[in-house]
């Protein structure tokens, strides 16, 4: 039972913060709605460690995924030790 619950701890430990990857590295974070461009899907990043960079990682990577090229903060919201960030992910010629 002490080993289950140890390697549950490492596990925890090991799981490093979000990291942007390739494809979100080039997208733009929009302080306002941009305009002409297409909604491609709507997104939410979270960081249960309370950080707002973190949570704004996560969202911009599922932003890349939906073959955004910039996304909209809505909304964050803190909420104890987890942060959530809300977006709108779009896609601007």
């Amino acid at each position: 039972m002490k080993l289950l619950l140890m390697l549950s701890f490492l596990a925890a430990c090991s799981s490093g913060p979000t990291q942007l990857s390739e494809k979100a590295k080039d997208l733009e974070v929009y302080t306002n709605k941009p305009t002409g461009c297409n909604v491609v899907g709507k997104v939410v990043g979270v960081n249960k460690m309370g950080s707002k960079e973190l949570a704004l990682n996560d969202a911009l990577n599922q932003a890349a995924i939906l073959g955004a090229s910039g996304l909209h903060v809505n909304q964050e919201v803190p909420n104890g030790k987890n942060m959530t960030v809300y977006g709108t992910a779009y896609q601007c010629n």
